[in-house]
């Protein structure tokens, strides 16, 4: 019997996985795992799998060369940057990922924190709920969204969903991403930029590009420096694109107006002492923005189904390896 293990971020832990059996069938054993941080305890938990699936779990170049039987690691996500990719290559083992499943969620949660943010939605509803203030001109500073420039860094499915909906505040947008879809910027009347011209043109930027080696701290105290016009910082991608304890600073001197954060670099963080909770200027939420109903019954359906299909020697129906071992 193929044994599968499913590491997990203690968030999500000991949830049903009826879903994922009725796909991958009788002759498969799905054992839960909730990582965490223990690497030994991780090793220990996938050590005999035939195939690890996770969400956020890091497998590390240390858990990965103690995976003795495994032949695929199936992450539950967009990204895999969770996975050292070249340590995976050295043990001969396949990666997927899945191509799409969230992009409407996360475009309109960029749109929710973008509205809330220059509408001061919080402030406001504070004000109502618990100063009992009822008073329109209690805000200053609050701008037309169709005077406003929309900064888009990472112009793939996401960003040009976000586009698309921007479109409709009469928002003047700018994007950079170093692959450049020109068809699908000139039908969405968006023009590519560098990143250094996009920081000082924007009044809002949204983070929409996955996360490498070569982009961790991609906004930096540098990138924040660059920034003409106080933006509004959205986050809807990968925590680590941001280097926390700058955009703290930026917040504190005003060199950001606000900010909109879904993701934060440690994917469950200690609230307690989170420089970016009690700020009326910051709004979280706890990596929501691909949830729905819909996109979780298809997260976990495509996931199973590219184990199911890697199993079943079907490579061409797996969406998508991000490196296919050579047998």
């Amino acid at each position: 019997m193929t044994r599968v293990v499913v590491a997990e971020i203690p968030e999500t832990a000991g949830r049903d996985l009826s879903v994922e059996q009725s796909v991958l069938g009788a002759d498969v054993e799905l054992v839960g795992y909730s990582w965490d941080g223990n690497e030994e305890l991780l090793i220990s938990a996938c050590r005999d799998a035939d195939v690890v699936l996770t969400d956020y779990a890091p497998l590390t170049r240390t858990v990965i060369e103690q995976l003795q039987l495994c032949k695929l690691i199936c992450v539950a996500a967009t990204g895999s940057d969770s996975i050292d990719l070249e340590a995976a290559a050295d043990a001969n083992i396949s990666v997927c990922a899945i191509d799409e499943y969230c992009t409407d969620e996360v475009a309109d949660h960029v749109i929710l924190l973008m509205l809330a943010l220059c509408r001061r939605l919080a402030e406001y509803h504070d004000q109502v709920q618990r100063q009992n203030l009822w008073q329109f001109d209690s805000l200053t500073g609050l701008a037309r969204m169709r005077d406003m420039t929309l900064g888009i860094v990472g112009f793939g499915k996401i960003g040009q969903a976000v586009a698309r909906r921007a479109r409709g505040f009469g928002m003047t947008i700018v994007a950079y991403d170093p692959y450049r879809d020109e068809d699908a910027a000139t039908d969405l009347d968006v023009q590519f930029c560098e990143l250094p011209e996009l920081l000082a043109a924007a009044d809002i930027i949204s983070l929409n590009c996955g996360l490498s080696t070569d982009n961790k701290h991609l906004i930096d105290a540098s990138a924040f420096r660059q920034m003409r016009r106080n933006p509004i910082l959205i986050n809807c991608a990968r925590g680590a694109l941001v280097d926390e304890a700058a955009l703290a600073e930026a917040l504190d001197t005003g060199q950001v107006s606000g900010a909109g954060l879904d993701v934060l670099s440690d994917e469950s963080p200690d609230l307690r002492t989170s420089k970016f909770t009690g700020r009326s200027n910051v709004i979280l939420t706890p990596h929501v923005a691909f949830y729905s109903d819909a996109s979780i019954l298809e997260n976990r359906k495509i996931s199973a189904s590219n184990i199911r299909n890697f199993l079943d020697g079907k490579h061409e129906n797996v969406r998508q390896y991000i490196y296919h071992a050579t047998n």
